[in-house]
């Protein structure tokens, strides 16, 4: 994994260069399915090597009270259970499993019920992720009780140039994502549900209301749209144009009343509930100039970034070539195609030699384009280097807990100075020097 410094795209006024389209990938003979997901505690294996198991199989459970339920994308045999880098750049556990083309699958039991608890529960067993965070949806939800909900805001498309998953399925998995976004409002019990969307998408919102009045969905709800411009689909953003409310970095979105999820979180939640399947598999936006077949693609959790090379085309496989995880901005660069892909992955921007640089940084030449930029109203010169001088009580009076790591800074930066990455080591600092506190 490297950092890197891109040049000649700016994402702000760039529209998405792929289409809208859902493409299967093919079954492969391995999967190599990761059983860490980010932050989150590594889960713990329930099957053993030369086990039999069918789509939809528990591979592993939570360890403790944090974790994820992670299931097999295929029918098939556990040939391993060893450790290896993850997409994420955490060292992990993964199960080896080879299919056998048998495609068997075993479905979760039969929902009881619609009711807040039986929803939670559900969240936790199809192993959902919150598409935001990167964090288990149920840890959101799990102490719902004796909280006021005034609304749900659902993401419907994203300002992120190079994913367009959310858009995806709002256009053509309309039913499921409207249906899922009433999942979310019957466990919070919010008065009403707010679907966002960019301004360039106004055709789109106008189709979804359409649907809901059309099949007279039984709930409240409201249509609003913010700029299409990175990164102001950021949660702690977001709330502020639709809501009018400033969340402070590290406070909790539901203790204000509001939880946001995106039209991937509610198609993924309506599948759990109406049709008893667990997360299997990511929808994965697939850009950039090194890519011969661009778009949105479903592949299974575990298919290695070799495989996926040769299903979508690559121009360039030379070792110089770079795969960016993550969007443009503030993506991880990574050159080791054996990783795979895991739940947490939206989006992969594969990019030629000619189109990155690795060249040095250089000194700040105080232009002030990072604190201009800046959707938090930062200055991050002043918070790299303080820093860079081991001046930590600095970083919390300069705000760097407010930091949303969008990238922009590092992206504007002339000197090509690695700003997002160290203010987001400085928080760390920040926490640390607070006794732990996130506020």
């Amino acid at each position: 994994m490297k950092l890197v410094n891109f040049k000649g795209i700016y994402p702000f006024t760039k529209k998405m260069s792929v289409g809208i389209d859902i493409t299967p990938m093919r079954p492969m003979e391995f999967y190599n399915v990761p059983l860490k997901i980010k932050n989150i505690a590594e889960s713990e294996p329930v099957v053993r090597v030369g086990d039999e198991v069918k789509q939809g199989t528990l591979l592993a459970k939570p360890s403790g009270n944090f974790g994820l339920n992670i299931y097999s994308p295929v029918s098939g045999k556990v040939l391993n259970i060893f450790s290896k880098t993850t997409l994420n750049g955490d060292y992990a556990k993964h199960v080896l499993i080879m299919n056998n083309n048998k495609n068997e699958s075993v479905d979760l039991p039969e929902i009881e019920s619609v009711s807040d608890v039986t929803l939670i529960n559900r969240i936790r067993d199809a192993g959902l992720i919150d598409t935001i965070s990167g964090m288990p949806t149920y840890l959101k939800y799990a102490y719902v009780g004796g909280r006021s909900y005034k609304t749900v805001i659902i993401m419907m498309d994203s300002t992120d140039p190079n994913n367009s998953i959310n858009q995806t399925l709002a256009e053509y998995k309309t039913e499921e994502v409207i249906n899922g976004a009433k999942y979310f409002v019957n466990v919070t019990s919010a008065s009403a549900v707010t679907f966002v969307f960019t301004e360039a998408n106004r055709k789109l919102a106008a189709k979804v209301k359409k649907h809901i009045l059309d099949t007279k969905k039984n709930y409240d709800f409201k249509i609003k749209f913010i700029p299409n411009k990175y990164p102001l689909d950021n949660p702690y953003i977001l709330t502020n144009l639709v809501c009018g409310k400033k969340i402070k970095q590290g406070s909790s979105f539901l203790d204000a009343g509001i939880t946001i999820e995106s039209a991937e979180a509610c198609y993924n939640f309506c599948r759990a509930v109406e049709f008893n399947k667990p997360v299997t598999s990511k929808i994965v936006t697939i850009d950039g100039n090194n890519v011969i077949r661009k778009g949105n693609y479903l592949i299974q959790n575990g298919v290695s970034i070799e495989n996926l090379y040769d299903f979508i085309g690559v121009e360039d496989k030379e070792t110089s070539s770079v795969l960016i995880e993550g969007n443009v901005m503030a993506g991880k660069a990574h050159y080791n195609r054996d990783i795979s892909i895991s739940l947490t992955t939206d989006s992969l921007i594969l990019q030629k030699y000619d189109e990155y640089d690795e060249s040095k940084e250089y000194p700040c030449i105080s232009c002030g384009k990072c604190a201009a930029v800046c959707p938090m109203f930062l200055n991050p010169s002043q918070i790299d280097n303080a820093y860079l001088t081991e001046r930590f009580d600095e970083i919390s009076k300069l705000n760097a807990h407010a930091c949303i790591e969008c990238g922009c800074c590092s992206f504007i930066c002339p000197a090509r100075r690695y700003l997002t990455q160290r203010i987001a080591t400085a928080k760390h600092y920040d926490r640390k020097n607070r006794g732990g506190s996130n506020g």
